[in-house]
């Protein structure tokens, strides 16, 4: 019995879920500013950085996104909406990774950047991940919300 404990758990298959990073942009009265209907024709040309590689933003295939979608599929840089306000949505990637201080640079148009900086620790054992957001330096929540 011991040894079919052990080698159960040796070969334990954790069903992470993948990682989807999520922007907010707000004005400072709270509205919502990628909102198609709120004139975000400002986004055009907005662009990511990440790993080494340049994403332009896709605002054309606004899509309310998928509950659960294992394995990851990788779904770019895009415009979606949520059941409350929609947002910039990158990824999805591996959930049973772990970043170790990843930056992903977001470059508007009118040439400012964010800086989104993402920690993500896995603990295998307890099938927990403790993940940590920065936005342009400052420790945030998820999603992260950007006033411009």
């Amino acid at each position: 019995m011991i040894a079919c404990v052990v080698s159960c758990t040796k070969f334990k298959i954790i069903d992470w879920v993948p990682v989807t990073f999520q922007v907010r942009v707000q004005d400072v009265q709270g509205k919502d500013l990628l909102d198609p209907a709120n004139d975000n024709s400002w986004l055009a040309g907005t662009k990511i950085h990440f790993r080494g590689i340049t994403i332009d933003l896709d605002e054309t295939g606004i899509t309310a996104p998928v509950t659960k979608d294992i394995p990851a599929e990788y779904k770019g840089f895009r415009l979606e909406k949520g059941q409350e306000y929609y947002y910039l949505a990158f990824g999805e990637f591996h959930g049973g990774s772990e970043f170790d201080e990843e930056d992903m640079t977001i470059m508007w148009p009118d040439g400012k950047i964010n800086v989104i900086t993402y920690s993500r620790k896995l603990n295998k054992v307890k099938v927990e991940a403790k993940q940590t957001f920065k936005l342009d330096g400052v420790k945030c929540s998820s999603p992260i919300i950007i006033i411009r």
